[in-house]
């Protein structure tokens, strides 16, 4: 039967894959067709990291061909060493030698498109986005092939042009940037004198002209799933469909049909018990591509769509489940202009009539320069909401080594007969006056009854916050059996708009890199005393001491066994009180397909605090404690099997009792209790390949919460009750294939 499936696919895949002419490279990653040896190779490279930016010759080399398919690049990277073997998933970032591609596919000098193979046939795939952040959660359809020879190792490329969420303009000119990580001399290549850090990264792309025919693409994504419920004996069966329609080669409609996204990933088990919401990345393909137009930021990790809203819990109606019934997507990019449409509708739930949302998002690009609007509106009949969400953004490359970014954002609600509005804004900056100086900042002020989370996500609102961080570096130190360091400072001012004093905070650290490629890293931040007004969840704020925090963290060397990473955290929160934490990671190679990871930390407060309801909190004697463990096996080239456990404990032995009164003051009160919980998370999942995108899964997993008033319980049998507590208990089956 196994060899029935996994023939049916192959016949299935060959059939529908796009194959090169006979005059394009074959993808076996051997550098020897025709094709590539009439061009002569590019060997130029600049260390990057450590930041010298030394040219030298021949640490790899690379050549390009394209064609009216797509883009072909070859690239050869010498080694003086044996290559280290890991085993891990893909689409997550490597320890070991690699190679990283970066394409600016408009040649806007404003985002780059990232495909990274290591020398062992792993990948990962991206976008870096103008704020210097790596989203690894975008996917596409390319392919590729690594081969290690004797003093070299080789990667073969081919990214079609329809693998681009925006494809090549009318100018057709693209801005590319290689990197390899030379594991043997721990350090970083680039075929251009900058890095990602840098303000100039993407100003310094090497632009390539090509010749592309306009051309249309249809890639459909039909699945089928089967998901059994133990706990609640229930079967439940999806068939859905994703489609991605490119009439031109600048233009893309995208459809989702009954949508199936859950079980296949399991996400990270995180207890939370601050006012904060949890941040969760996005991992459906179809709201992951063409993502960039719509992810606009500000500072308290604002961002104007997050997209796990649509088919997720509504933020402000706590008994409302969605689930997406259908989306549609469409973009349009010419030389200057960026559009981009979205909408989404989702089932009725238990009843309630379901949420539609209505995306809107537009941008002119001149330069390295942009501007864009946002108009964004979400209905939520159950509680009768409709938000409407105006955002405009200015970003402006003062140099190659200096940008400014502008924002300005109102929240318009419409509820219960009644409408409230409120306004935001944000200025940030970056200035690299040298290669080894960096300077950061920002301003904002977000008003108190700005709200974003019918689809957008914001830490928090009302505040009027003034950051600034200020990093110098030493690339090659070479004293004392140290390489590299950073110096860090960073300061904080901040209130709210009832003009109460938060916090404020001021930091220092150091990072250093031995000779012998060890990490440490020092830092220590204090704060003032000032106002918490967070913890009672709008009530009334309390007034909190000064405290203080250092941490250190050690990372060693990339042994061919593995490595140990170790962090630890002391100083003073709450009521003053004493606080720890300690973390330590041991990531071990057992064997070429096989990697094991353990975690093990805990956390011990003299004085956590914790909200009860209205303006009552309660003092703890608080410890938390965390273990997780991650088997990857690499059962062949086209199977993974993962296995992850993840459990948490916490006991809280009860201090005090407080009322918070209108003036932050603490009044001795009643009412709170110890208590103790636990909660687990299993999954063995079982992945067969046939392509990037082409995959059938197999997972079983459970997960379990238990709490005891009582806090009688100790940290063995919590662990024990968490897992013998099932309230989620399921077999789910999937097959995602690519037409």
């Amino acid at each position: 039967m196994k060899k029935l499936f996994s023939f049916t696919l192959t016949v299935l895949y060959l059939y529908i894959s796009n194959t090169a002419s006979a005059s394009e490279p074959v993808i076996d990653g051997v550098l020897n067709e025709e094709s590539w040896q009439g061009i002569t190779p590019n060997t130029v490279n600049f260390q990057v990291i450590p930041q010298t930016l030394t040219k030298l010759e021949g640490n790899f080399s690379y050549q390009f061909i394209t064609s009216g398919h797509g883009i072909y690049i070859g690239i050869s990277a010498s080694t003086i060493s044996p290559l280290r073997v890991r085993t891990q998933e893909n689409d997550t970032l490597f320890t070991n030698d690699h190679i990283q591609l970066m394409i600016d596919m408009n040649n806007t000098q404003q985002i780059g498109y990232v495909f990274a193979v290591n020398h062992q046939g792993y990948f990962y795939d991206g976008i870096y986005k103008q704020n210097k952040e790596f989203d690894l959660d975008w996917d596409s359809q390319w392919h590729y092939k690594t081969k290690v020879l004797t003093g070299s190792w080789n990667a073969e490329i081919f990214i079609p042009w329809s693998a681009m969420p925006f494809s090549i303009q009318d100018k057709n000119e693209f801005g590319f940037s290689i990197t390899r990580y030379d594991e043997s001399t721990n350090a970083t290549y680039s075929s251009i004198p900058a890095n990602a850090s840098m303000n100039s990264f993407l100003t310094n792309f090497t632009r390539q002209t090509v010749e592309v025919k306009d051309q249309s693409s249809l890639d459909i994504f039909p699945y089928i799933s089967l998901n059994r419920d133990f706990t609640n004996s229930k079967d439940k069966a999806n068939i859905g469909a994703e489609i991605f329609w490119k009439p031109t080669k600048n233009q893309q409609f995208s459809a989702t049909i009954n949508p199936d996204f859950g079980q296949v990933e399991s996400n990270e088990l995180v207890v939370n018990f601050s006012a904060i919401e949890n941040f969760f990345s996005e991992n459906r393909p179809f709201f992951n591509d063409n993502s960039s137009l719509f992810d606009v930021v500000g500072p308290e990790s604002l961002r104007v769509v997050h997209t796990p809203r649509i088919g997720g819990n509504s933020y402000y109606d706590n008994d409302y489940e969605g689930e997406l019934n259908s989306a549609i997507k469409y973009t349009l990019s010419n030389e200057r202009l960026d559009l981009g449409v979205l909408t989404a509708f989702e089932n009725a739930d238990q009843g309630k009539p379901g949420r539609e949302f209505w995306l809107l998002r537009g941008q002119y690009r001149f330069g390295a320069n942009k501007i864009g609007m946002s108009l964004n509106r979400v209905d939520t009949p159950s509680i009768e909401r409709t938000a409407t969400i105006i955002e405009s953004d200015f970003n402006y490359a003062y140099s190659d080594n200096a940008e400014l970014n502008f924002g300005a954002i109102k929240s318009v609600i419409e509820q219960s007969l009644s409408t409230t509005n409120d306004f935001g804004w944000w200025v940030t900056g970056s200035i690299q006056p040298t290669a080894q100086q960096n300077h950061e900042f920002s301003l904002f002020s977000y008003g108190d009854n700005l709200q974003l989370n019918d689809i957008g996500y914001v830490k928090r609102v009302n505040r009027k916050q003034a950051e600034y961080e200020y990093q110098y570096q030493i690339p090659d130190f070479n004293h004392w059996s140290i390489r590299d360091t950073l110096f860090s400072f960073e300061a904080e001012l901040k209130t709210n708009h009832q003009n109460e004093t938060l916090p404020s905070i001021a930091g220092v650290g150091i990072e250093i890199v031995t000779q012998a490629e060890f990490e440490y890293q020092l830092s220590v931040e204090v704060g003032t005393p000032g106002y918490d007004d967070l913890l009672t969840r709008g009530n009334n704020s309390v007034r909190l001491p000064s405290f203080y925090i250092a941490e250190f963290e050690l990372d060693t060397p990339e042994y061919d066994w593995g490595s140990i990473d170790l962090s630890a955290e002391f100083g003073t929160e709450g009521l003053s009180g004493k606080f720890y934490s300690t973390e330590l990671t041991v990531d071990l190679q057992v064997s070429k397909p096989m990697n094991i990871g353990f975690t093990f930390s805990q956390y011990n407060s003299e004085s956590w605090l914790e909200w009860e309801r209205d303006n009552y909190i309660g003092e703890f004697d608080f410890t938390e404690q965390a273990i997780e463990i991650n088997l990857d096996y690499q059962i062949s080239e086209t199977q993974e099997l993962r296995i992850k456990l993840e459990s948490v404990i916490g006991k809280a032995n009860l201090l005090n009792s407080y009322l918070i009164d209108p003036q932050g003051q603490l009044v001795d009160a009643s009412g709170h209790d110890d208590f103790s919980f636990s909660e687990s998370a299993f999954q063995l999942r079982y992945k067969y390949s046939l392509s990037k995108i082409t995959a059938f899964y197999l997972s079983y997993s459970f997960g379990g919460e238990f709490e005891d008033e009582l806090a009688k319980f100790g940290k063995r049998n919590l662990y024990k009750k968490s897992i013998e507590t099932k309230d989620a208990h399921n077999l789910f089956a999937k097959i995602r294939i690519h037409f």
